[in-house]
């Protein structure tokens, strides 16, 4: 027997047209269900833990819609994205796609990388930065594609977005380029940027043949050691895959401690299948959602991560992502620094994006150890330089999207023609791999 725990609207992953949606508890488990009138009802594991998920639910704090000028399309959202009147978040993080050109081929792309497609000049991404910082001047910009580091001139688009006044810039990349060439971790660095935000799904070659399709742990292992040797700053992304890395996501943990401070922490996110990696109905079995990690990783770490260390994101959506922080005591353990009590407790409405950027600035940039000559310093600088943050988010495909949780999304893909898209709108593809964006 089923029960409603709400209703919201999605997309018929056939047609792609709005319909109404509704999440249902049954067995335990939270499942989104939709009927299209013309392709029938669809069906898909959104949380295993449905208490968990309730219980998030609570910790929501919906802001109203933000006036910016842009009234909503005749078509509609998801179809007439531009960050509109409609959408009840700021930037917290703008993604530039400087290419599409890759130097791999993984199947779960979500991007379509290596298609034959649009690469800005540095005139353009000069008005595609622009673009993000007028959405909000104090917004993560993450380089994208694609593979950023194909770009010959990468450092000089670094050089670019700090001139005009990024305050935190990351490369999003798969590491090869920085494994074969040790110094090309100095020039970012010394180009500006503050993080490498570096694919890196697990200690076994036997994840990369199933995820990306190849041996990739010696590049991953090579590139860590260069970034460590040039004091650029690392942040682990696994793609979390059950059956495949799932239940070893707890060795990522060990391998991040062993290699604080160069690595800040670990991003997860659990499988999502659009891009390269749609098709049919996706059964059960192959669902990751953001409890199945967190129940994972307290199961997998049970002496240093706990359920109450995970914070759901307080506003907007709280089931789109999590954060806990840490920072590595000197006796090599991690010791929580958040609780999700204290994020209950926090009735403030305090701005999120905000918060975000300055915990991202103050967190995600490699820090050197300071001389601090009293235990309560020593203690404040450790917090500061071998501080260890533990996320996720869970990217919503054709399947489970819901446009309520759209409406709050504050990751913005910035296109070529200076628009911002919520990126779960802009890569979001049917069940026939048919795109609403392109660059």
């Amino acid at each position: 027997m089923s029960e409603i725990l709400h209703e919201t609207e999605s997309l018929c992953p056939v047609c792609l047209r709005r319909i109404p949606a509704r999440y249902e508890r049954e067995d335990g488990k939270a499942y989104m269900v939709k009927d299209c009138p013309e392709h029938g009802r669809f069906k898909v594991l959104f949380w295993r833990d449905a208490d968990m998920y309730e219980d998030w639910l609570k910790q929501g704090v919906h802001a109203p819609a933000k006036d910016r000028g842009r009234p909503l399309g005749e078509r509609g959202c998801p179809f007439d994205c531009g960050i509109c009147d409609e959408h009840r978040s700021g930037t917290c993080t703008s993604i530039l796609e400087i290419t599409y050109r890759c130097n791999m081929n993984c199947k779960i792309c979500f991007a379509d990388a290596n298609a034959e497609r649009f690469e800005p000049d540095l005139e353009q991404i000069e008005r595609m930065y622009a673009s993000a910082l007028a959405s909000n001047p104090y917004c993560s910009v993450q380089l994208s594609g694609g593979e950023p580091t194909v770009r010959d001139d990468l450092c000089d688009i670094i050089r670019l977005g700090k001139r005009l006044g990024v305050v935190h810039l990351q490369v999003n990349t798969n590491g090869i380029k920085l494994a074969a060439d040790p110094e090309y971790a100095k020039r970012l660095k010394e180009a500006g940027l503050d993080l490498i935000y570096l694919q890196f799904d697990g200690l076994d070659e036997d994840i990369y043949r199933h995820i990306r399709g190849r041996e990739m742990l010696d590049i991953k292992l090579r590139a860590v050691e260069n970034c460590e040797a040039a004091g650029l700053g690392i942040l682990l992304v696994p793609v979390v895959i059950p059956g495949v890395n799932l239940h070893r996501i707890g060795e990522i943990v060990e391998f991040g401690k062993r290699h604080i401070p160069v690595i800040k922490g670990i991003h997860f996110q659990p499988v999502s299948y659009f891009g390269r990696f749609p098709g049919k109905t996706p059964p059960d079995e192959s669902r990751c959602g953001l409890s199945d990690v967190i129940h994972a990783l307290c199961e997998q770490c049970p002496e240093e991560l706990k359920m109450e260390h995970f914070v759901p994101r307080k506003q907007f959506d709280p089931h789109c992502d999590f954060s806990s922080t840490y920072y590595l005591d000197e006796t090599g353990k991690l010791v929580a620094m958040s609780e999700r009590d204290q994020n209950s407790c926090d009735t403030e409405r305090t701005d999120f994006v905000e918060k975000t950027n300055r915990y991202t600035t103050k967190r995600w940039r490699y820090q050197a150890g300071a001389e601090a000559d009293t235990p309560l310093m020593r203690f404040a600088m450790r917090t500061l330089t071998h501080s260890f943050c533990i996320s996720g988010m869970g990217f919503q495909d054709v399947w489970n999207i819901d446009l309520g949780r759209l409406h709050g999304c504050c990751v913005h893909i910035v296109r070529s023609d200076c628009t911002l898209i919520p990126f779960c709108a802009f890569h979001l593809t049917g069940a026939d791999g048919r795109r609403l964006y392109t660059n």
